[in-house]
């Protein structure tokens, strides 16, 4: 009998503990939930759900990683059943050609963004400011003997050394597309599909020149200084031709499951707090006319700019990636 108990209140101890749990479990996320499509890399949107979960723990955020153009499709696709809350780091090359997608949403720090760095009916808010730069490998090219202008990307001595992703999935891609021909046209275009190796993804890009498999890419600053950190033998070169002064954006999905949360976080991402720190963790330069860039970047009036017409990136996207699709074809002829 004492041993039938026994087993009973164990039975109860286990219970009431898978009772307890589940309460704190649904307190824990009292506050529901929070889908992010972000291209960034995991560091980023990791170590702003980190923040954000200190302003907000009840909330539980999701990532979802990939491309700017997989993300894009992926929201389009979901029109009658949206899938996220927030897209973050999109560029404004994508998010222009889907703002029927997009809710605009006035946010509580509107005042510290300039009219430059936001849509002005509020679809969106600048996020960073990737400015588009050369990574070099130095083990393999010297800073001297590296190209210092985007014309001479095309110079047939670096073929095979060049590495660059497909603007088809990358935003960044299609914006290194976008400045190159609203520069030079598809003439060099053409010459720079010969010269590189197309990958599917940004990231794996200026990561292999990191790594050393080709010893020149094309990125955002940001990307290679945080490499630089980690102690790759990688260097930035500042396209002396110019490179184009444009932004990533963070912004509402319309429909989204849990909207009032997305607004929380819109609030919170275009704080002065949120954005300085991923300033001076992440090397990039913000949105936020008050966030200064971190010590070792080049300062922004050292940096030689091109007149570039993002809204004609954006409404001739999808006849600019037909011929880019058809000359990387061609090339595998």
């Amino acid at each position: 009998m004492k041993s039938q108990k026994r087993g009973m209140f164990g039975l109860s101890v286990i219970a009431l503990t898978m009772l307890i749990l589940m309460i704190t479990q649904v307190t824990a996320f009292a506050g529901g939930k929070l889908v992010i499509y972000s291209p960034a890399t995991r560091a980023t949107s990791d170590m702003i759900v980190e923040m954000f979960n200190e302003k907000h723990p009840d909330i539980q955020v999701d990532i979802v990683s990939a491309g700017t153009g997989e993300l894009a499709t992926r929201i389009r696709a979901e029109r009658a059943r949206p899938g996220g809350d927030i897209m973050l780091t999109g560029g404004t090359e994508t998010m222009d050609s889907m703002l029927d997608l997009l809710l605009p949403y006035k946010n509580v720090n509107d005042a510290a963004f300039t009219d430059q760095f936001k849509h002005p009916e509020h679809y969106y808010y600048a996020f960073s400011l990737p400015l588009q730069v050369f990574i070099v490998n130095t083990s393999l090219v010297s800073e001297e003997e590296a190209p210092k202008t985007w014309a001479e990307l095309g110079d047939p001595k670096w073929k095979g050394k060049m590495i660059w992703a497909n603007p088809s999935v990358s935003g960044s891609a299609y914006a290194q597309l976008g400045i190159m021909l609203q520069m030079y046209g598809w003439d060099l275009v053409q010459n720079v599909i010969n010269n590189a190796s197309i990958t599917s993804s940004s990231r794996i890009s200026y990561q292999n020149v990191a790594n050393g498999e080709y010893a020149i890419g094309m990125t955002g600053e940001s990307n290679v200084f945080n490499l630089m950190e980690e102690g790759y033998p990688v260097i930035p070169i500042y396209p002396e031709d110019g490179t184009a002064l444009r932004f990533d954006t963070v912004s509402i999905i319309k429909n989204g499951p849990n909207t009032e949360n997305a607004k929380k976080f819109m609030d919170f991402m275009t704080s002065k707090e949120a954005m300085t720190r991923v300033a001076m963790e992440e090397s990039r330069r913000m949105g936020r006319v008050d966030v200064d860039v971190k010590p070792g970047l080049k300062p922004t009036d050292q940096i030689k700019f091109m007149d570039y017409d993002e809204a004609a990136a954006a409404a001739k996207k999808m006849e600019i990636l037909e011929k880019f699709d058809d000359l990387f074809a061609a090339k595998g002829k």
